[in-house]
């Protein structure tokens, strides 16, 4: 389980923290629901709910000639929701072969539910996440709980799962620090974690911004960005790579009294001689 567990976790990790990181996302403020509606998004999936009498099936992925769509049982609890949502969005992006997948009480241990429950798990309540507001902002387990919105059961098993990765031979400590912890004593839990914020922090900052990524997510509905707002933008090494990678961006750069202001806009939304004259007003202003 281990094995699998860090497997799944740092594939779900190499797409969650190279968002945070592209969106500039504060770790202490993160939400689930910021990636979540980037995916769907992105990747035009819909989402829908149902419901069944006996609130058997939690949560189903249809893909067929129409798309993909998810759908979620709508009277269950908002924590319970939001698990299942990215359990359904970790089938999608884990790329499980097959086209309809039931999340249900009866068939948790087929091995594409156990990915996709650890999936969800990572998504809701990140390493960097946790190690940000249970060592660096000492929340209590309720505050935790209530602010990534999801259920006592879930975050006690993901602190769990989280230490045993570290601490391979302290189970029985790990699981007293954590009950420790829910009960309002937090210092075996802060002790745990002080031994592994290193190896927590230096596996975050390995990702850096994506200059692309970046353009897209602030260029926006005005279709125009400038490097007063991505300084990345005045390295002209990094131009080509940009240009070949979409084809509808143009960028380029004015100079002026020994100023000079690099900029992109959306070519579909904006002239060259509107952009470059946007351009200069920002120069002017600087």
């Amino acid at each position: 389980m281990h094995s699998l567990y860090k497997e799944v976790s740092n594939s779900t990790k190499q797409v969650l923290y190279q968002f945070i990181k592209d969106e500039d996302i504060s770790v202490l403020n993160y939400h689930f629901s910021s990636f979540f509606t980037h995916c769907i998004k992105e990747n035009h999936i819909k989402v829908a709910s149902h419901h069944f009498s006996n609130k058997k099936i939690e949560g189903l992925t249809i893909v067929d000639s129409l798309g993909t769509t998810f759908s979620y049982e709508k009277q269950n609890s908002k924590a319970k929701q939001n698990f299942t949502l990215c359990h359904e969005l970790g089938h999608y992006i884990l790329k499980h072969d097959g086209n309809y997948f039931m999340k249900s009480v009866d068939n948790q241990e087929k091995l594409v539910e156990r990915e996709a429950n650890i999936f969800s798990a990572v998504t809701l309540m990140p390493d960097i996440v946790l190690l940000s507001k249970l060592y660096y902002n000492c929340e209590s387990f309720q505050d935790v709980q209530d602010s990534l919105e999801v259920s006592k059961q879930a975050l006690y098993f993901r602190l769990l799962d989280l230490l045993r990765v570290f601490f391979t031979d302290k189970d029985t400590y790990i699981k007293q620090a954590i009950k420790d912890y829910m009960d309002g004593q937090n210092a075996p839990l802060l002790l745990l974690l002080h031994d592994i914020k290193d190896d927590i922090i230096g596996e975050f900052n390995q990702y850096k911004p994506c200059l692309l990524n970046q353009i897209k997510s602030k260029i926006g509905t005005l279709g125009f960005v400038t490097s007063q707002e991505i300084p990345e933008l005045l390295d002209q090494t990094q131009w080509s790579k940009l240009q070949n990678n979409t084809s509808y961006l143009k960028i380029w750069l004015v100079y002026n009294k020994g100023k000079s202001i690099a900029y992109v806009w959306d070519k579909n939304k904006l002239s060259e001689s509107e952009a470059r004259k946007k351009a200069e007003l920002q120069l002017l202003l600087m």
